[in-house]
């Protein structure tokens, strides 16, 4: 009766856990490479990560405290990727190599790892398992040293031939002397003329045709698209537009953030409504580059669209942008001169071109 019950076990076992598919899709397990080891001797302590999806960013995994027992060498991370029932799981490992420095039994703390659920997309923390390694005292003998042979027969040694500095430096200044002067002659005469400078094609085109240019060529790119390639398409089209700003209002819009852009919006005196247009494009192309969302399929045929209207704007700053219309300076002429003569011009054509409202939009 005893023996049915033991052969029963197992399949109550089988039957009570719980399937692959509902145990989750992301795992964190600990091992070592040595359960029993010298002091002294090293070992490797590794983390195994899985997480499932082809996009999934990289776990942080936090090793323990490794001070106390044993000599840190070195850390070193690497991954994988493997296909199983026709989904793909990354492997993520982090290796520790270490020597033990502390006798006895050794309990190293779990790991802790913190990633985004691939089912819930939230940050989720994972702990791995406590591991055991037992430290014995070193064994073996120390080395014993090589004794010196007893030499029976002593035999004279003939004089080598021995030069003085004074006899060898005059003879060796004088073939480096020779040497150079060949070198520099045949140098003179086999050398080439450096090629040309290749000629500076100086770019006239404005800032919002280069913009508008750099658009098209992202419109284009169909199969980035297609192949649902958001964050790097996203990437790109926020690129764009913050050369234009950089380029055209003359602040580091690529080196800034988000916020540090709008300060510098707010200080160069761009309207409320341009600015708040500008901070929610960014917006969506932050959450898509660096939170990994994936936005609807209409908003990514729109995102162009908007990015070529937020170039095309004409109404961006309270102050309106410096014109050429202002050649007196440039052209070396008496300051203020033809700044009068435009001015005078402006508020005698005031007049004739229908009252106040002329001069006012002047």
């Amino acid at each position: 009766m005893h023996r049915k019950l033991l052969c029963l076990i197992p399949c109550l076992c089988c039957l009570w856990a719980p399937p692959a598919s509902a145990a989750g899709e992301e795992h964190a397990t600990a091992q070592v490479d040595r359960a029993q080891v010298n002091l002294g001797d090293a070992l490797v302590y590794t983390v195994e990560v899985s997480t499932a999806g082809e996009n999934q960013a990289s776990p942080d995994i936090l090793l323990p405290d490794f001070s106390q027992q044993f000599q840190v060498q070195d850390v070193f991370s690497r991954s994988s990727i493997n296909i199983l029932n026709g989904k793909t799981f990354i492997v993520n490992f982090k290796e520790a190599h270490l020597i033990a420095n502390h006798k006895g039994e050794i309990v190293i703390p779990p790991s802790r790892v913190e990633l985004i659920s691939s089912r819930t997309r939230e940050r989720v923390t994972l702990e791995t398992q406590p591991v055991t390694v037992r430290v014995n005292e070193a064994s073996g003998a120390a080395a014993r040293p090589t004794p010196t042979p007893e030499i029976d027969v002593l035999r004279p040694i003939k004089r080598s031939a021995h030069l003085s500095l004074s006899q060898w430096l005059p003879f060796a200044c004088g073939l480096a002397l020779i040497a150079g002067v060949i070198g520099y002659g045949w140098m003179r005469e086999h050398r080439q003329a450096p090629p040309p400078p290749p000629p500076v094609v100086e770019d006239r085109r404005t800032p919002e045709e280069r913009a508008l240019e750099a658009l098209a060529a992202l419109e284009a790119a169909e199969p980035l698209r297609q192949a649902g390639r958001h964050n790097e398409f996203y990437t790109l089209l926020s690129a764009v537009l913050r050369r234009y700003l950089e380029e055209k209002y003359a602040f580091p819009a690529e080196e800034l953030t988000t916020p540090e852009i709008l300060r510098e919006m707010e200080r160069l005196r761009f309207h409320p409504e341009f600015s708040g247009e500008v901070a929610r494009f960014f917006r969506e192309c932050d959450q898509v580059k660096f939170a990994n969302v994936t936005p609807p399929g209409e908003a990514v045929g729109t995102a162009l669209q908007r990015a070529r209207e937020l170039v095309q704007e004409p109404d961006k700053r309270d102050e309106p942008e410096p014109t050429a219309a202002e050649p007196g300076a440039e052209a070396g002429g008496p300051p203020g001169a033809e700044g009068g003569d435009a001015s005078a011009g402006k508020e005698t054509a005031a007049p004739l071109a229908g009252g106040g409202d002329a001069g006012a939009h002047s």
